[in-house]
């Protein structure tokens, strides 16, 4: 046989075993549209929405431990099996999550590095609150350039959050699309049931002045007419000089702040002192999703913020 003649024989054995393979299994091309999502969130709160999108669609983690503070984090080899395993990643988009960048290049996951299309940021067309003006170093603390990135915190922003996300994970699962969309959808009907119910327990104390320790909560304040009179930290990650804390427990006894609120991962002890000399109520919360039993979920986490700030200024009343 010649060698022309021999390698149609082959192809025609080819193309023969293929349809055998395809007749005895049909769905056998749809196997890799239909497997499971592997997606990697930088941020406890970023898990807790994706995880809502996503539902039985595939397997979404976290790189970092609930109630952990993302400003002080030292790579583990954890995350970078983590993040050499995921496929995709979905980022907070600002500062927050920086420290993602070296892990990524310490996995070796290039799909993951930042500008790929497997990489989702969250804050994508969020209006952001707290934009610096003017130029940004590190004599200023941990200023975040762009803006402050703890959007998450007011449920009004998660049409556009829950858009972004879904959207990046249906550009590279077209087949997934209509049911991450279904899984929105119920989840915003789901926040929007909540969030009037949240504005409703906050309305009373719409204008009450708050104090926090970090500069976490200008988005939730925005979300129910709360408003800041002062951040304990006079520069982001920086302990307070005395002076600053002399002006500002001299302005909360002024204008009346009631409550002092600190996020669960800092020490108690400035904070307290500083509510205590100002008369003001300390109310310590947890600022991202899991740290407390049960608030593993969006909006069981937004609900327990809420509940907890709503029982302190009325105790402050």
């Amino acid at each position: 046989m010649s060698p022309r003649r021999s390698l149609a024989a082959l192809a025609a054995v080819l193309v023969l075993a293929l349809a055998a393979v395809l007749l005895a299994d049909p769905d056998r091309p749809r196997a890799a549209a239909e497997s499971p999502l592997r997606v990697l969130t930088t941020l406890p709160d970023l898990w807790s929405i994706t995880r809502a999108l996503v539902g039985e669609l595939g397997e979404v983690q976290v790189a970092t431990r609930p109630g952990q503070n993302p400003h002080d984090l030292e790579i583990r080899p954890s995350q970078v099996l983590l993040v050499r395993r995921a496929e995709i990643l979905v980022r907070n988009g600002l500062e927050e999550d920086a420290w993602i960048d070296p892990v990524v290049e310490s996995s070796g996951n290039s799909r993951l590095l930042r500008g790929s299309p497997s990489v989702i940021e969250g804050s994508r067309g969020v209006g952001l609150l707290k934009v610096p003006s003017g130029p940004v170093d590190r004599s200023q603390g941990d200023v975040h350039p762009s803006g402050n990135p703890h959007y998450t915190l007011d449920p009004s922003t998660m049409p556009l959050v829950t858009a972004t996300i879904a959207s990046g994970l249906a550009r590279l699962r077209p087949d997934l699309a209509p049911r991450l969309e279904a899984n929105r959808r119920d989840f915003l009907a789901r926040v929007e049931t909540q969030l009037a119910r949240w504005r409703e327990m906050l309305a009373p104390y719409r204008g009450a002045k708050v104090v926090s320790y970090h500069d976490s909560w200008p988005y939730f304040y925005r979300a129910y007419g709360l408003v800041e009179l002062g951040v304990i930290e006079d520069r982001p990650g920086v302990p307070p000089s005395p002076q600053h804390l002399v002006s500002l427990v001299r302005r909360m006894r002024e204008q009346g702040a009631r409550v002092v609120v600190l996020e669960s991962w800092y020490p108690p002890e400035t904070a307290a002192a500083v509510a205590r000399q100002a008369g003001a109520r300390l109310v310590v919360v947890p600022q991202s999703p899991g740290a407390v039993r049960g608030t593993e979920e969006y909006i069981a986490h937004m609900d327990h913020l809420v509940t907890t700030l709503t029982r302190a200024l009325g105790q402050a009343e």
